[in-house]
């Protein structure tokens, strides 16, 4: 920039010839520039959009400031992922609320896992439109609040991923919902006797651990040990290719004697291997994220 205003070339030196200066010409000193006359584009200013997703009641859910075209992509997500269906739809307060048949956010029984796969859909619907999750916060003390969800468009949108998720349920529960078996496996061997009482397969696509004691409720030195044990929980997906995306907590508190963490649901997403294998790169597949409501 300073070498344009001076009138040089971008070599460093003078456009005027030297041939000129050695003859005697004189040596003219060119004046300001004319900002005015410039015929380059003004930079438009950088500007990032965000938009809202929030859980309400026990069957609500609602899109702010998110384009038609994305709410109506999470409309074929939510119909495709929670069996009850839709409801009805209305305008709220410069939102786009959903309200659903059943009601989802109880999070108990056979509904709770679908819940959990609805969420899921609609995130994955959203990363694949370039919005991308950027915090999770609960703004309202009210007892049957959720979270909130704070998104960023980015163009173009990431490569597609793949998706799944794990639930800390009732006080002692692990669940992994809809992942790859490799992903849990080496889990008793980390965790250890002194955690694992035993494992099963849950319902069709969830495989549970039940763990000793009532870690979702610690108290005293349990605290830390819980503490742990998440560490080897992450240290393990993350070795298997994937990583926390976000912890959301979409279930209404007060029921059954829930806690912090058993109201949380872990999601994980990861490069899609099957497409790198596709267009023959040799780059291993990148780590993802994990998300955790």
């Amino acid at each position: 920039m300073f070498d344009k205003i001076r009138g040089k070339s971008p070599s460093g030196h003078s456009k005027h010839d030297s041939s000129d200066i050695h003859q005697g010409s004189p040596l003219s000193i060119p004046g300001p520039p004319s900002y005015a006359a410039s015929s380059s584009t003004p930079v438009p200013p950088f500007q990032t959009r965000f938009a809202s997703l929030s859980l309400h009641m026990e069957d609500r859910i609602r899109f702010l400031r998110f384009p038609e075209p994305v709410i109506s992509a999470c409309r074929s997500a939510i119909l495709s992922n929670w069996p009850q269906g839709i409801s009805s739809e209305r305008p709220y307060a410069n939102s786009h609320e959903i309200k659903l048949d059943g009601y989802p956010w109880r999070g108990f029984g056979k509904d709770a896992a679908q819940a959990r796969r609805l969420v899921k859909g609609v995130l994955s619907t959203l990363h694949a439109n370039g919005w991308i999750l950027t915090l999770t916060t609960d703004v309202s003390k009210t007892a049957a609040d959720k979270d909130t969800l704070l998104f960023r468009y980015q163009a173009p949108p990431p490569a597609r991923h793949e998706w799944c998720s794990i639930a800390f349920s009732r006080q002692s529960r692990l669940r992994f919902i809809d992942c790859p078996p490799e992903l849990y496996a080496s889990l008793p061997q980390r965790i250890g006797s002194e955690w694992l009482k035993g494992q099963s397969e849950y319902a069709p696509g969830i495989w549970e651990f039940e763990l000793h004691g009532y870690p979702w409720s610690p108290t005293g030195k349990t605290t830390m040990q819980v503490r742990e044990l998440l560490m080897a929980l992450v240290e393990m997906l993350e070795e298997e290719g994937w990583s926390v995306y976000a912890s959301i907590d979409q279930k209404s508190s007060g029921g059954q004697g829930t806690s912090s963490y058993a109201s949380k649901l872990m999601f994980l997403n990861m490069n899609d291997r099957h497409d790198e294998k596709k267009i023959g790169s040799s780059t291993p597949a990148q780590y993802y994220s994990l998300q955790i409501l």
